[in-house]
């Protein structure tokens, strides 16, 4: 289990129920956190960005995101890239649209509410789940981070592959539960 200041967060087993026999709370390396940037699309991911010196900005996310991770992928994928972030004010930022539409790229408009629905949400639980897994959990910032970029690297394509392809099948379980809760 680990927290944050807002939330609780629980691993475990499917078909277990919040057991106390199997939940117990530990304090991560003290505290703290760090913020990630990655990419994915069938076959590939972009390689994760860690966020260090304070909140994103719509400038670092311009120069330090957008410029050398996500313009060489959207190249190496062709016309076919649609970038899809979530709606966070730096990647809506006038400097951001005016930078994306010179470099050609389309975005996919998502509903601010629906991050269940993005693919790499999940890719994030998982990676999460990894690195709480791991043998010797990490106990700095520095331990966490290396654990991160390890761990993102270890995430089987076909994992990633599979959420994706995932997405007609929750759409239409969005639609019909009218955009209630799914099970996702």
């Amino acid at each position: 289990m680990l927290t944050d200041r807002w939330r609780i967060f629980i691993w475990k087993d499917r078909g277990r129920r919040n057991n106390p026999a199997f939940v117990h709370e530990s304090v991560r390396f003290g505290g703290g956190g760090v913020l990630v940037y990655g990419g994915i699309s069938i076959d590939g991911r972009t390689y994760i960005y860690i966020i260090r010196d304070g909140p994103l900005t719509a400038h670092r996310y311009r120069d330090k995101i957008l410029r050398p991770i996500a313009v060489p992928y959207a190249a190496s994928i062709g016309d076919a890239f649609i970038l899809m972030d979530d709606n966070c004010r730096p990647h809506r930022a006038n400097l951001v649209e005016d930078f994306l539409f010179e470099e050609g790229i389309v975005r996919r408009e998502w509903q601010v509410c629906s991050l269940d629905m993005n693919p790499i949400e999940h890719v994030w639980d998982a990676l999460g789940r990894r690195v709480a897994g791991r043998q010797t959990p990490p106990q700095t910032l520095q331990e966490l981070e290396r654990a991160l970029l390890e761990e993102w690297d270890r995430i089987p394509h076909l994992v990633i592959n599979s959420l994706i392809d995932s997405m007609p099948q929750r759409c239409s379980t969005l639609l019909a539960v009218r955009g209630n809760n799914t099970p996702y």
